[in-house]
């Protein structure tokens, strides 16, 4: 199973603001530096992290964005189900397989994918960033 990049930089943008004290404004430039990424890509990822409420954003002058709710809310499943297009592993009906009426990969792969899952369900944000110490020197944040 392998995570878009969409997905990934969602996952850090939210341990970002999770590292923050409370209620300080991030920008989109921040953001982009640290983690040395596309702005327009963080700017469309903030923007559905705000829409979903994972985030609260502050358009305008002085605006920016923080965490919109606790990190131990943030379930990584969910979070992950918000951000990828689909969970399939394989394609079997584009274009459709002609092995797909009898075939059972799919149906091992899909159990593979509940299991992936399951795990993610298990976590929360608070638990991406419980080396808080350790991440906050990496990031550089003040």
């Amino acid at each position: 199973m392998k995570l878009t990049k969409h997905t990934d930089y969602a996952l850090r943008i939210l341990m970002y603001a999770a590292l923050q004290p409370e209620g300080q404004l991030l920008s989109i430039q921040e953001v982009t530096d640290t983690y040395d990424l596309s702005r327009n890509h963080v700017m469309k990822i903030v923007q559905k992290l705000g829409h979903e409420g994972y985030l609260k954003t502050l358009r305008g002058k002085g605006g920016g964005f923080t965490l919109g709710k606790p990190p131990e809310d943030i379930n990584l499943g969910e979070l992950v189900l918000c951000m990828e297009t689909t969970m399939k592993v394989v394609e079997c009906d584009q274009p459709l397989c002609r092995i797909s009426p009898g075939c059972e990969l799919k149906g091992v792969l899909a159990e593979a994918v509940a299991a992936f899952m399951a795990v993610l369900n298990r976590y929360s944000l608070a638990d991406l960033i419980g080396n808080r110490k350790e991440l906050i020197k990496l990031l550089a944040i003040a």
